[in-house]
């Protein structure tokens, strides 16, 4: 409502940034354009109003289940934020629906027999490699060749030694995993009381 009246100005032959017009018969497709956007401000207003609401009452609208709206994939199994690990097992799919599936068949979170989890490190080895990546493509589109093979011969290197960094991950312990889904299921239980 808000664009579509000014393109077909525009294929009426009316110019951009026009700040007068001679023809009265273009005023009702302006007219149009306006009310459409006051819509887009009446939606960005709300969405301010619902950002201030929620900021304002962010203790009574918090959740602690992870599933408010009885979600149907695996993101609402878990705690939200969940954990560093999201999930202290890996979760046994047989539907696309995997969580509305678990809950269907009388899923029960694991209460024991954790074991340490392997996670990655942050390494800023992408962030390089995909810098350097893009200088290469720009050297070889503008035909930069000294440019084009130091940026090359730096994203090889770059590469081979994050291939050899061997502190590239680490393990969360077992006992840390434990504390942790110990808290999530007082967190339930406390959710399911209230």
């Amino acid at each position: 409502m808000a664009f579509t009246p000014l393109y077909i100005l525009g294929l009426m032959g009316v110019t951009r940034r026009a700040n007068h017009f001679e023809d009265p018969s273009l005023q009702i497709w302006f007219i149009i354009a306006a009310f459409g956007v006051a819509l887009i401000a009446a939606g960005i207003g709300c969405f301010f109003i619902q950002l201030f609401v929620s900021y304002l009452h962010r203790d009574k609208l918090r959740d602690e289940t992870g599933d408010p709206w009885d979600g149907r994939t695996l993101e609402w199994a878990t705690s939200s934020p969940p954990p560093q690990y999201n999930f202290a097992f890996t979760p046994v799919v047989h539907e696309i629906d995997a969580w509305t599936d678990m809950k269907k068949h009388g899923y029960k979170r694991p209460l024991s027999g954790f074991a340490p989890i392997h996670m990655p490190a942050n390494t800023g080895a992408g962030v390089v490699i995909g810098a350097l990546s893009t200088l290469l493509g720009f050297a070889l589109i503008w035909h930069m060749w000294p440019l084009a093979i130091a940026s090359f011969a730096a994203t090889v290197l770059a590469s081979i030694i994050h291939t050899f960094n061997y502190k590239r991950d680490y393990y969360i312990p077992a006992a840390e995993v434990a504390r942790t889904e110990e808290l999530r299921t007082q967190e339930l239980a406390r959710a399911s009381h209230a």
